[in-house]
């Protein structure tokens, strides 16, 4: 069909115009893009950007952690994966882990003379067989499952930090063995078999498994609150190492975090630990308590 000039002019113009909006449009915003990658980048790659968050979210989890005779890391993964360091829930278990290690050692330091050694290696040499298995099974997780799993979890544990009390008050008015009648299966035997529930545990939601530790110690055992306290903390050290192992052939370990985090959780984790020789602990059960079901709600949430 035979069109005029001054028509297929006006067509061939509009198109080049449409033509030319578009590569304009395009590359405008592929430079706005660039422009906010390379901020970005800039921001992340900052020293000063990650490590006073990182080192701040570690020594808080160390000290609430250890004054209820965990490792911390209900408190450091909702922090770590937040808007303030933004990690994924994945490298958020495995850092978590990392720091942990460390939270057990200062922990047993700060509780110094309140270790049953015996029972705190029978509780590592059984959590350490486990640790990798759960942190294994973490790799096989979604982002959004782990997540979930993480804030129900969190949930049930908030009473058995309460339980504790209630348990203590009820084994004071039983008589305590001396450490030569105990049987071996008492002192062995049953801290065996909780090493390797918390191991697991430890490995799969980057936490030291003091949640399990403590109130299992103080129930099947005649160890006072303190002991129990102490003994979970030095038991946590090795499974976590091992749990870190596996993390970081995962890849679910962000080194960048992980030195300040753990710094942060050592001193914290001391300094609750000697704080907790002479705090109310009915006071810091309730307030570690209604920490744990603020932040596991949060999670279950955000999951």
């Amino acid at each position: 069909m035979w069109k005029k000039p001054s028509t297929m002019l006006r067509s061939t113009s509009l198109n080049m115009l449409k033509k030319f909006n578009y590569k304009f449009d395009r590359n405008r915003i592929l430079l706005f893009s660039s422009k906010t990658k390379a901020k970005k980048k800039s921001k992340d790659d900052d020293v000063s950007f990650f490590l006073p968050k990182a080192f701040f979210i570690g020594s808080t989890a160390g000290l609430l952690g250890s004054l209820a005779g965990m490792g911390g890391g209900f408190v450091m993964i909702p922090l770590m994966t937040s808007r303030l360091l933004r990690i994924s829930q994945h490298q958020a278990h495995g850092t978590s882990l990392f720091a942990v290690a460390t939270t057990g050692v200062a922990g047993a330091l700060g509780y110094s003379g309140q270790v049953n050694l015996e029972a705190a290696t029978a509780i590592a040499i059984s959590g350490m067989m486990t640790a990798g298995i759960g942190a294994h099974l973490t790799t096989k997780l979604s982002e959004k499952l782990l997540k979930k799993s993480l804030g129900i979890f969190m949930l049930l544990v908030a009473p058995l930090v309460l339980a504790k009390g209630f348990i203590t008050e009820i084994k004071t008015d039983k008589p305590h063995n001396e450490t030569s009648s105990k049987s071996l299966e008492e002192r062995i035997g049953y801290p065996a078999i909780i090493g390797l529930s918390s191991g697991f545990l430890a490995g799969i939601f980057g936490v030291g498994g003091g949640a399990i530790v403590v109130p299992a110690l103080t129930v099947a055992t005649d160890m006072t609150h303190l002991q129990a306290l102490g003994t979970s903390l030095c038991a946590m050290t090795l499974p976590a190492l091992v749990g870190t192992a596996t993390h970081l052939s995962k890849n679910n370990i962000c080194l960048r975090i992980a030195p300040p985090l753990a710094l942060g959780s050592f001193l914290g984790a001391y300094v609750g630990a000697r704080l907790g020789l002479d705090m109310d602990e009915k006071i810091l059960r309730w307030g570690f308590s209604g920490l744990m079901i603020v932040l596991g709600v949060r999670t279950l949430v955000k999951g």
